[in-house]
């Protein structure tokens, strides 16, 4: 019975430290600072007779801020279609490149930047080639073997329409 009586009478003690320790945690009372003063609110008079400018539209900072109109089809590539009608039997080769400049009466093309290059089969061609959507302007260019001067046709993307045809005739 004494030992139960021991255990009776720390009870009650070791709420009390527990209070304390609560008590003290929390703070209380204030501190020496002086006091916040609440920062001044900004006011603005709008003239009635003109109307407030929306705010502009934040620039995109993630994938789902962008905002796709509903004809773009999102396609990276588009299909031109190329047709080589040449009335001639001398063995040729067709070549098509991006990477070009106009100089005087010709063109200097940098044959090294060719999307497709391929032999005309008896003066003629007919190839569907996939190309990346940022081409717009090619240069098409026909070599014959037997010495001839290389054929140029500028060719340029058309918005309008839905297929992309190259011709040479």
């Amino acid at each position: 019975m004494n030992i139960r009586f021991e255990k009776f009478i720390n009870l009650p003690y070791s709420l009390m430290v527990c209070c304390a320790l609560v008590i003290t945690a929390c703070g209380g009372g204030g501190d020496d600072a002086a006091p916040e003063t609440p920062a001044p609110v900004a006011t603005t008079t709008t003239d009635p007779t003109t109307t407030p400018t929306p705010d502009p539209t934040p620039d995109p900072t993630s994938l789902d801020d962008l905002i796709v109109d509903a004809d773009n089809k999102l396609e990276s590539a588009y299909v031109l279609t190329i047709n080589v009608d040449k009335d001639s039997t001398q063995r040729g080769y067709f070549s098509l490149c991006d990477d070009y400049q106009v100089q005087g009466n010709g063109y200097s093309v940098n044959f090294d930047s060719c999307l497709f290059r391929g032999p005309l089969n008896e003066g003629k061609l007919n190839k569907e080639v996939k190309v990346a959507n940022h081409e717009s302007q090619l240069i098409a260019v026909i070599w014959f073997y037997e010495g001839q001067a290389p054929q140029y046709s500028e060719w340029q993307y058309k918005q309008d329409t839905d297929s992309q045809v190259l011709s040479m005739n």
